[in-house]
């Protein structure tokens, strides 16, 4: 499971983003990305709506339909499920600050009930 190193929250008129640092070791980082495209999104057909969930370096056959299903937060450890991708994150590194900032987040990208968030 990789560990969140850092974390940002980006939320425009245009896009709603939460970008998690992973680290891979030797001082090297892969980026996770939960990201909605508010501004065209009215135009996209039913199925390209939606969170999508992306990896730096994990090549999807679909990516602009890896949309975000589930997002289950148990203790430090974030799993996120998309309809091809499935990840569990480790959030010891996170501020509980930050851990809210996500959560108040994904309410935004949520608007419109396109995922599930539990708590456990």
């Amino acid at each position: 499971m990789d560990v969140v190193s850092f974390m940002d929250i980006e939320e425009t008129e245009k896009d709603l983003i939460i970008s998690f640092a992973l680290d891979v070791g030797d001082g090297c980082i892969k980026t996770l990305l939960l990201h909605r495209t508010l501004f065209y999104e009215f135009a996209l057909p039913d199925e390209e709506r939606g969170t999508k969930v992306s990896l730096e370096g994990h090549d999807l056959p679909a990516p602009h339909i890896n949309t975000l299903e589930l997002i289950i937060f148990d203790a430090n450890v974030l799993r996120i499920k998309a309809r091809f991708s499935d990840y569990k994150i480790d959030l010891r590194k996170v501020e509980l600050e930050e851990i809210e900032k996500i959560k108040q987040s994904l309410v935004l990208h949520n608007y419109d009930d396109r995922f599930e968030v539990k708590y456990t």
